[in-house]
């Protein structure tokens, strides 16, 4: 009984904050992630299945798993940007809105090559003016925007 008291409370104390490469791995549905300035500092995106209604989920947080920016945000609100399916770079986005005047739009992008590296970062968006990018690491990003994007297109036609 001893041990499991003390794994549940492991786990109850360590869901309040993410560990670096596993901010959604609570749940399993990551669909971007990315790290910045040589792993100090990554994002990820999730389909927060955890909380009611049809939402998404924004983390940035620094490498020791301290969160700094986290938006939880209903899918139905939320602006995507598929790829055109015009051309050879294949490029994606969407967009979490902090409050009335801040956004974040997660891009990610990369040729429809074989051995091409995808890239990706953050568009920080202040009254829909960009105020700053982020560039993700090379060789970081792992990328799945277009299912998170149908995922929002379905919400925004759903009735």
């Amino acid at each position: 009984m001893m041990k499991k008291t003390c794994l549940s409370a492991a786990l109850i104390l360590g869901a309040g904050m993410a560990q670096a490469g596993e901010y959604c791995l609570l749940d399993g549905t990551e669909v971007f992630s990315c790290t910045f300035n040589g792993g100090a500092k990554a994002v990820e995106l999730c389909d927060a299945i955890w909380e009611d209604g049809d939402m998404a989920s924004y983390g940035f947080f620094k490498s020791n798993g301290e969160v700094e920016k986290e938006i939880l945000q209903e899918k139905v609100t939320m602006l995507a940007t598929p790829w055109n399916g015009m051309g050879n770079y294949v490029s994606e986005s969407v967009r979490f809105d902090a409050d009335q005047s801040y956004s974040y739009e997660v891009w990610s992008g990369g040729e429809r090559a074989e051995g091409a590296v995808l890239e990706g970062g953050i568009n920080v968006i202040k009254n829909n003016d960009v105020i700053a990018t982020l560039t993700c690491d090379t060789g970081s990003v792992t990328s799945d925007l277009g299912t998170l994007i149908d995922m929002i297109d379905l919400a925004q036609v759903s009735p």
